[in-house]
C-alpha cells in the first residue's frame, strides 16, 4: 500500500488554466478516485461549492460537494463560527462568495456604507464606488476579512490580478491590515476540509502550483507537498525556495501525481 488515504488538488493552474483543462489530469483524477479520497481546495472565491461541481464536470471530473473546499465557503463558515448567523456583510466579490455567505452564514448582503463585516474576494467588476463604500464600512469599525490574499491567478494568457490586488487598495486607504485571511497559506481551509472528510494530514498529499501559498500550507500541515509546473512556479523557483516553501516533489503535471506517490 502507498500509505496515503487522500490526495487534495488545488484547481487553478493544477487541474485547469482558465477554460482549458490540463492534459491527462481529469483521467488521473478518475483513476485515483477508485483508490483513495480525492479532494479539491481552491483559494478562488468567485464560485460556490455547487458552482464548482458543475465547473469540474465541464472538464469531465465527477465530485461531491463535500469533496470541495473554496475560500468562499470557508469565509462563510468562519463568519458563522466566529460571529454567528445574520450579520450584515459588505462584499467586494462575485456571486459565489455572496451565495455562500447567505447560505452558510445567513448573512445579509448590503451595498450601503455600514456593515458588520467587509468580505473581500476577487471581483472582476470592481468599481471605485464599491471600494469607497467598503472603506466607509471599515472606517466605521467593520471587521475586515479576506477570502485570500493571492496577488494574481493563472489564466490561459498568463496571470491576472487576484483577490489580494483588490484588498491592497483597502489596506492602503484604511491603514488597516485584515483581521483574518481565510485562504492559503493559512491552514484554515485545509483543516476544515480534512476534518469534514475524516482525513489525517499525515496520510494526505497536496498538489499545488504556488510555493508561498500551496506548498507552504501543505508543509505547515505535515502533508506530502507536491509542486506542479503547469501554473505559477517554475522548477528554478522550487530549487531556490526557502525551507518552509520547499516541496517534497516537483512534477511536470498533476497527471503524474499518483505514480509519484506510488498509487
Amino acid at each position: 500500500m502507498c500509505g496515503y488515504s487522500a490526495i487534495v488538488f488545488d484547481l487553478d493552474g493544477v487541474v485547469y488554466k482558465g477554460a482549458q483543462g490540463i492534459p491527462g489530469v481529469a483521467a488521473e483524477i478518475a483513476r485515483l478516485q477508485k483508490i483513495l479520497k480525492v479532494l479539491f481546495l481552491t483559494n478562488n472565491a468567485t464560485k460556490s461549492r455547487a458552482d464548482y461541481l458543475a465547473h469540474l464536470a465541464g472538464f469531465g471530473i465527477a465530485a461531491k460537494q463535500d469533496d470541495i473546499m473554496t475560500s468562499s465557503f470557508g469565509l462563510a463558515h468562519f463568519v458563522r463560527e466566529k460571529f454567528g448567523k445574520g450579520k450584515t456583510v459588505f462584499v467586494i466579490g462575485e456571486s459565489g462568495l455572496k451565495r455562500e455567505l447567505e447560505g452558510e452564514a445567513g448573512a445579509k448582503i448590503t451595498e450601503g456604507k455600514s456593515a458588520d463585516i467587509v468580505a473581500v474576494g476577487l471581483d472582476r467588476r470592481i468599481t471605485y464606488e464599491k471600494l469607497d463604500s467598503a472603506l466607509q464600512c471599515l472606517n466605521s469599525g467593520a471587521k475586515f476579512i479576506l477570502a485570500n490574499n493571492d496577488p494574481t491567478y493563472p489564466t490561459e494568457s498568463g496571470v491576472s490580478p487576484g483577490s489580494g490586488a483588490m484588498a491592497a487598495s483597502l489596506i492602503f486607504a484604511s491603514g488597516r491590515q485584515p483581521d483574518v485571511i481565510i485562504g492559503k497559506p493559512s491552514t484554515y481551509l485545509i483543516e476544515k476540509l480534512l476534518e469534514m472528510r475524516g482525513v489525517e494530514p499525515k496520510s494526505a498529499a497536496f498538489v499545488g502550483d504556488r510555493l508561498e501559498i500551496d506548498i507552504r500550507m501543505a508543509n505547515k500541515m505535515g502533508m506530502k507537498s507536491i509542486l506542479v509546473l503547469t501554473g505559477i512556479a517554475r522548477e528554478k523557483d522550487a530549487q531556490n525556495a526557502k525551507d518552509g516553501d520547499k516541496p517534497h516533489l516537483v512534477l511536470a503535471s498533476a497527471a503524474e501525481a499518483g505514480k509519484a506517490l506510488g498509487v
